[in-house]
């Protein structure tokens, strides 16, 4: 028995290495076109790019392992099948049970490597993408400014740029609301262009005008050259990923002790139990692959992955609906996140008395 669960587990590993590989890369489509918009639009250098993916790629890891094991473990076992192999395994002895259990070990090992993921190498991950995203902007900070856009994220600005140029980087047409403390109407400043240097915006040919509390211009000028300091808003990059899905559970459960209000407390445990479901699904969804592959009919393979999708899809819509029903408070949040685990346990588990009494 050892010899054929050795090559079991054998015989699933490429299968398994490809279902994952193909999840992540679909997951990290949206990214890969944001990066390859900074690439060829913001000149962001191809080195940083890939980067920022390698620091992304933990956590998009720790939700595509348990799909990814589920399509692996299926073709494996649908291999078993067309091949008559899994009859041969019956055979000499082998029950369906004795099938399932290299590939629950295997389930379980990724389960305990998704918990690893979580406390150990992502909050590490999302810390250096946080840095790296940071020197990009500073370095660049067309990385992170948009024309066409009010940016109002600035302490003491509002600033809107018509037209960043793809090559130079320069900005043109800048228009800027300065917050004034004496007057509840901002200063507004023109700029006919504009370039970076050190976290700063240097306008050129600047037209600027002042206005009383009353709302009437009391005051106009002109300067050559302007500088207007951007710390404050690289502060905050836009990244595709927020602060709290970086967080380790232990992290989570820290910080959620310190928040008072029940409100504020429930990102938190919409997180924690995200984290806790989605790894402990693998377990179910390798079995689940066994289940809807293995058999004596060699029909139908097309029809079982159809299926195995669909089954992945359907989980990932009620795990999403849960989060968003469970974080507007619509539903307990601990039934929301959970109720996709129960359903997949509970069609597994029916799943597994419908097959013993064939195999």
């Amino acid at each position: 028995m050892k010899i054929i669960n050795r090559y079991i587990l054998s015989e699933a590993k490429l299968p398994t290495i490809f279902g994952i590989s193909l999840f992540t890369f679909i997951f990290m489509i949206e990214i890969i076109v944001s990066m390859m918009e900074s690439i060829i639009i913001k000149g962001i250098s191809l080195i940083d790019v890939i980067r920022m993916l390698s620091f992304y790629l933990p956590m998009i890891l720790s939700q595509t392992i348990p799909m990814g094991m589920f399509l692996g473990i299926m073709i494996t076992f649908g291999k078993f099948t067309k091949n008559s192999e899994s009859t041969a395994m019956n055979s000499i002895g082998m029950s369906l049970k004795d099938m399932i259990k290299p590939v629950a070990i295997m389930g379980t090992i990724a389960t305990l490597f998704i918990f690893f993921l979580q406390e150990s190498i992502i909050p590490r991950s999302f810390n250096k993408l946080q840095q790296l995203t940071v020197k990009m902007a500073y370095e660049n900070p067309v990385f992170q400014l948009r024309d066409k856009v009010l940016i109002d994220e600035m302490a003491d600005y509002r600033l809107y740029i018509d037209k960043i140029d793809p090559k130079t980087k320069d900005a043109r047409n800048l228009l800027i609301f300065v917050n004034d403390e004496d007057s509840k109407y901002p200063t507004l400043v023109l700029g006919e262009t504009a370039h970076w240097k050190d976290a700063a915006m240097i306008i050129d040919n600047v037209d600027f005008y002042k206005f009383d509390k009353k709302g009437k211009e009391n005051l106009r000028g002109h300067f050559q050259e302007r500088k207007i300091p951007l710390s404050s808003y690289f502060q905050n990059v836009e990244m595709q990923v927020d602060d709290i899905e970086g967080m380790s559970i232990s992290q989570l459960v820290k910080d959620m002790s310190k928040e008072k209000d029940k409100a504020e407390k429930l990102p938190y445990i919409v997180e924690i139990n995200k984290k806790i479901a989605i790894p402990l699904s693998t377990i179910m969804l390798s079995v689940l692959g066994v289940l809807m592959s293995i058999g004596h009919h060699r029909s139908g393979k097309g029809v079982n992955y159809g299926f195995g999708i669909a089954i992945i899809f359907v989980y990932i819509v009620l795990l999403n609906i849960g989060m968003v029903m469970s974080y507007r408070g619509k539903i307990n949040p601990y039934a929301g996140i959970w109720l996709p685990n129960v359903l997949l346990y509970l069609f597994t588990a029916a799943m597994y008395k419908k097959k013993v009494r064939l195999v």
